[in-house]
């Protein structure tokens, strides 16, 4: 059994019980005082490793032990350290669940273990050029690769069977992705263009950096 949350990288991700929609799920990280931009989730693409433990993050290594996640910072190193506590996603740190606004089909063709997939995000959201850095996140939907092993395609299914989600194939997951909430619209992010996505992009202490919040 997984503890509740993850220690990783200076950073914990919660599992949150129960629907998006819950008093539990939006109330806890969300200020009555600010007023939604938007007024439905965002979803938003991001990668995972397949371990004994189930979907693991790749940048903090966090386990995915709920389909519905909530990020909270921790943070560990020595100059993280001198920052004031603040919510996740914090601004001009690492803090938060990432996302791309792009899909990426590298994590599953070079990574043995990586899987891509959809999330919807919602509450606290820092956008950048690429991608974004969310207080919430919901599993909607894995890819799967037609060239991996058996067995990499059985614990694919099985995290999915698992958590009640959409198991596709990895290059239906943009067409997939519309009927979960919308895309980040370009307005709200820096520089107002959506940016071709790198792999290996991670998000925080950048300056194209702009707070969202987005309504359950």
């Amino acid at each position: 059994m997984h503890p509740a949350g993850i220690r990783s990288a200076g950073h914990l991700v919660w599992p949150m019980a129960g629907d998006r929609h819950t008093d539990s799920g939006w109330n806890e990280g969300f200020d009555a005082v600010e007023a939604p931009d938007l007024i439905a989730p965002v979803h938003a693409f991001r990668d995972w490793r397949i371990t004994d433990d189930g979907l693991c993050s790749p940048r903090t290594a966090a386990i995915w032990t709920d389909r519905v996640m909530r990020a909270q910072c921790r943070p560990q190193a020595v100059e993280a350290l001198a920052q004031p506590r603040h919510a996740a996603p914090g601004s001009g740190c690492t803090c938060g669940i990432h996302g791309h606004y792009g899909f990426s089909d590298e994590a599953s063709k070079v990574d043995w273990r990586g899987v891509s997939g959809i999330v919807t995000v919602w509450g606290r959201v820092e956008a950048h050029a690429t991608g974004l850095r969310a207080e919430f996140a919901r599993v909607e939907a894995l890819g799967t690769y037609r060239r991996w092993t058996r067995r990499q395609k059985a614990a694919v299914a099985a995290v999915a069977d698992h958590f009640g989600v959409a198991l596709v194939d990895l290059y239906d997951l943009p067409q997939v992705a519309r009927q979960f909430g919308t895309r980040m619209p370009e307005a709200l992010i820096p520089g107002g263009v959506l940016r071709e996505r790198a792999w290996s992009t991670s998000f925080g202490a950048q300056r194209d950096e702009r707070r969202v919040v987005v309504a359950a």
